[in-house]
């Protein structure tokens, strides 16, 4: 009987094994998957441009810091933005205390102040060169967020130039950061690395930011709609380089900061104004209250609202610091 012979013929083009051919489309499908990546980086998230500058600029021995004043009477009134921020995040505020002499700044690292990571001791040096540059013995301190934080650490290590202080949603009284916020934080500097900002700024890190400024700026004033104004900056001037340079070094250092300025607070007696929205996404009600539990001469003033009290509330804060304006005499409720 014969032997049957295997049969030799070469494989048709379509017996090919199907892994290769679905490795074709997946690598396929990742080039088009980086492509719309590349397209959305430079269309929806492609970052505004920095509007100009405005207002006035001080050096301050090495530090350039951009204030905005409008002029007025009696004891000064001295607006300390959060974690980012510029001196317009007052701009709601200032007009309401028409009358009064107010200095919003820029915090050293943010907007149009000299840029990158400045430590706490560092800044509130320059608050009170500022105070100096400005011919101010003493004024009334508003901080806002990490601003309030600030402003409860000048207020410890120079008493004498506070008049009152007003801390609106202010990062203390316990808060901590958690992993979340310190991934961003040094995800933010690793992009920010000389070998790394260029390809991730022309491949997809504008589209990451926008997502992220975005998703930021709608848990800030949660439970209200994000202002368009306070959004638009944000991107223009608090998504670049130096600011988001200052942002992650502040954040990683915040919790030692924080838990400085607590143990500070039973040696604060400056008459102060605690304001805190109910449903602050970004520093829990319960933060507020502690921290007006620890000052000694302090008054809690709850609101219904979130954490960007400044922009959606600034009548509040206006008549906070007019009654700290008027020597601030609060008594502890």
């Amino acid at each position: 009987m014969p032997i049957a012979q295997p049969d030799a013929s070469p494989p048709h083009a379509g017996d090919q094994p199907p892994r290769r051919h679905t490795c074709r489309i997946a690598g396929a499908a990742v080039v088009v998957l980086a492509a719309l990546v590349v397209v959305a980086n430079w269309t929806w998230g492609r970052l505004p441009a920095e509007p100009p500058r405005s207002g006035n600029v001080a050096q301050l021995g090495d530090v350039r810091v951009r204030y905005v004043e409008r002029p007025g009477d009696g004891t000064p009134i001295v607006l300390i933005h959060g974690l980012p921020g510029t001196a317009e995040d007052f701009a709601k505020v200032t007009p309401l205390l028409a009358g009064h002499r107010t200095i919003a700044l820029d915090r050293p690292g943010y907007g149009y102040s000299d840029g990158g990571y400045f430590p706490v001791a560092r800044q509130l040096r320059a608050f009170d060169e500022l105070l100096d540059h400005l011919k101010i013995d003493k004024a009334v301190l508003v901080g806002h967020s990490y601003g309030g934080t600030l402003a409860l650490g000048y207020a410890a290590l120079y008493p004498e130039r506070v008049q009152g202080l007003v801390l609106v949603a202010a990062a203390a009284g316990g808060m901590r950061s958690d992993f979340a916020g310190r991934a961003q934080a040094r995800m933010v500097q690793f992009l920010s690395l000389p070998i790394v900002e260029p390809l991730a700024h022309a491949t997809f890190s504008q589209a990451m930011l926008t997502a992220s400024a975005k998703s930021g700026a709608a848990e800030a004033f949660d439970p209200d709609p994000v202002q368009p104004a306070y959004e638009q900056r944000l991107l223009a001037s608090s998504m670049r380089g130096e600011d988001l340079d200052a942002f992650a070094g502040e954040h990683l250092a915040s919790d030692g900061v924080i838990a400085d300025v607590d143990r500070q607070l039973p040696r604060i007696a400056i008459p102060s104004i605690v304001i805190q929205g109910d449903g602050d996404r970004s520093v829990a009600e319960k933060y507020g209250r502690r921290i007006a539990d620890g000052l000694p001469n302090a008054r809690y003033v709850p609101l219904t609202g979130g954490h960007m009290v400044p922009l959606v509330r600034p009548d509040v804060v206006a008549e906070a610091a007019r009654e700290c304006a008027r020597r601030c005499e609060v008594g502890r409720r």
